[in-house]
């Protein structure tokens, strides 16, 4: 793609990811345990320079699976009351390497702060809590669809490198391309 199209893309999109994010609240997080079994959770965050920040209860088995294998798949999707299909909701998604933020450190308070402007004083007790781990989720490569045909690839540096998937939904009868959910297929 050539660097002024990119860049034009940049500039659409760019604004249009950070407002979505930013309305978001929680992330799903897709994790495994140490023998592979797969489970789904979700997370209030609250994003910093360097990534997502999740502060969960060891009591929880995501938490726990996040310690045994730190790797996760963590999405934001679109309120199922505001999207126009279902099939094709407006959704970010990203692979993450995941680290424990330890409590002694500048990065702890920052992101512990963070989630308080966001969540208000129940992240004070929380963060008292023994049991509760302080996650930084840092994004790797990710995706963002804003429906059919609309798929675009995100780097995990801030969102700037968008690049636009080449293959679409093509019709069985004739290999044409779908690119709204209401066409006749």
């Amino acid at each position: 793609m050539s660097e002024v199209k990119q860049e034009r893309l940049q500039n659409r999109l760019g604004p249009e990811i950070k407002e979505f994010r930013e309305a978001c609240q929680t992330l799903q997080l897709a994790t495994v345990d140490a023998a592979g079994k797969p489970n789904v959770s979700y997370a209030p965050f609250a994003m910093l320079d360097d990534g997502y920040y999740v502060l969960i209860s060891q009591i929880a088995k995501h938490a726990r699976n996040l310690l045994e294998n730190p790797q996760v798949s963590l999405m934001m999707i679109e309120d199922e009351s505001l999207s126009k299909t279902l099939y094709a909701r407006k959704r970010l998604t990203f692979e993450a390497d995941v680290t424990v933020v330890e409590r002694t450190t500048d990065k702890w308070q920052d992101a512990i702060e963070a989630l308080k402007a966001r969540f208000g004083d129940i992240v004070d007790g929380l963060s008292g809590l023994e049991d509760f781990t302080l996650f930084r989720l840092s994004p790797t490569q990710g995706l963002f669809v804003k429906g059919f045909g609309q798929a675009f690839q995100v780097s995990g540096d801030d969102l700037v490198d968008f690049v636009h998937l080449q293959e679409g939904h093509k019709r069985i009868k004739d290999g044409s391309e779908v690119t709204e959910a209401s066409e006749e297929l």
